[in-house]
């Protein structure tokens, strides 16, 4: 049984996903009920699952195989048959599609998924903000998500496939566009309603934002425009969790131009290009690029198919100056200054956070900078309801687990 569970933890604790053969989206706007899947009521040995989770002994048998295994792409995908062979029975999950908009605010059908426990009280309701993916087939409504954990807890789990994946696919994803991705989620958090009271679940209007890496970035913008929203909104945000997240990107992209190092090569081709295509910049990929990543950036991008780190293996460096021309590296260069300006509009350090908050962040990541922490912690005006865990906590993805650890436990 221990080998079981700490294989399930495995699986949760990569931020990864399994794929699903979901063909079907359950419309949310409107409600399509003909598409809803039966959820029974009674939940046979959930709280073996749920105890075994709130154990660190598992938690630390996890990052011991973690660190074994190297997060490679097939591990994941084993380790996560598991983790749903032991987890499923245990909640309902169903894909949907709803309209939400383009980053120009133009109406566009999205996707996600959605995780409900089977008892019908839940204890509110997690908006998960899934990290940097780039094939299509790992994104949420095409995967089974280690944040479908959070339902064992009593949870309804939500959530939204980025622009650019999912039923989106053919747009070009925003990446780093914090506000286009939040605005996905909110829409998605304001069709919950409908769905739960068709289910008959009662509910609190409390809502628990979380994220990882990317979606940390997007989980602090989430409750960002929760706030702005006020008193038009019924929603109260009980808590943010974010860890190692990107939240002054500008700041970032100095940084790793300066170095000459960017830790995870994928990231500039999703920067330069989302961004341009976001804000009709116009950005050429000569202007940008060099070969390999060039020649073949429609295929590795544009395609869908490809994971973050078979990108990152194509591309074969992690030096800018063998990724990108001289003239983009040159701060002082138009098209440098015009992808900063964007980068700049795009942080979300120095913001008034009202809510409580988490953040999370390891001394020794190597894929998104300390200084994002850092900088949030030293600009942010109001800090009563917010705590900073800095520690060495191991790479990028290693630290995963310990955010997910405190998470779900603090749930």
């Amino acid at each position: 049984m221990k080998r079981k569970f700490t294989f399930l933890i495995f699986a949760c604790s990569l931020c990864a996903t399994i794929a699903l053969q979901a063909s079907d989206y359950v419309m949310l706007s409107p409600l399509d009920t003909t598409m809803l899947p039966l959820i029974p009521t009674k939940d046979c040995g959930g709280k073996l699952v749920r105890n075994a989770l709130d154990k660190d002994a598992i938690w630390q048998g996890t990052q011991r195989q973690l660190a074994r295994h190297h997060f490679s792409d097939e591990i994941i995908y084993k380790t996560m048959l598991k983790m749903y062979r032991y987890t499923h029975k245990h909640y309902a999950s169903f894909p949907v599609s709803y309209w939400s908009q383009n980053p120009q605010g133009d109406s566009l059908l999205v996707s996600g998924r959605i995780y409900l426990p089977k008892r019908r009280y839940l204890n509110g309701i997690v908006i998960a903000n899934h990290y940097t993916m780039t094939a299509d087939t790992e994104v949420p409504s095409n995967m089974l998500s280690m944040e479908s954990i959070f339902a064992l807890k009593g949870y309804a789990v939500i959530m939204p496939d980025y622009v650019g994946y999912g039923l989106s696919r053919n747009e070009v994803h925003p990446y780093l566009h914090w506000r286009n991705a939040a605005q996905t989620a909110v829409d998605l958090l304001n069709r919950m309603p409908a769905l739960l009271d068709y289910y008959g679940y009662s509910y609190p209007n409390d809502v628990v934002v979380t994220g990882y890496s990317q979606g940390a970035a997007v989980a602090l913008g989430v409750v960002r425009m929760l706030e702005e929203q006020g008193e038009t909104t019924p929603w109260i945000v009980r808590k943010l969790y974010a860890g190692a997240g990107p939240y002054d990107p500008a700041a970032t992209y100095l940084y790793s131009v300066e170095r000459d190092t960017m830790g995870i090569p994928a990231a500039i081709p999703l920067i330069v290009m989302g961004l341009s295509d976001a804000y009709d910049l116009g950005f050429a990929l000569e202007d940008f690029f060099l070969d390999p990543l060039l020649s073949n950036y429609d295929e590795w991008l544009l395609s869908k198919e490809y994971s973050v780190q078979q990108i990152n293996q194509n591309m074969g460096s992690i030096v800018m100056s063998e990724l990108m021309t001289p003239e983009s590296l040159d701060p002082n260069h138009p098209i440098a200054e015009m992808l900063y300006r964007v980068l700049l509009i795009n942080s979300n350090v120095g913001y008034d956070l009202q809510s409580p908050a988490y953040f999370l962040h390891s001394i020794d990541d190597e894929v998104v900078p300390l200084l994002n922490t850092e900088n949030l912690m030293n600009q942010m005006p109001n800090d009563d309801l917010i705590s900073y865990d800095i520690d060495h906590y191991g790479s990028h993805m290693q630290a995963s687990v310990p955010f997910m650890k405190y998470v779900y436990q603090d749930l």
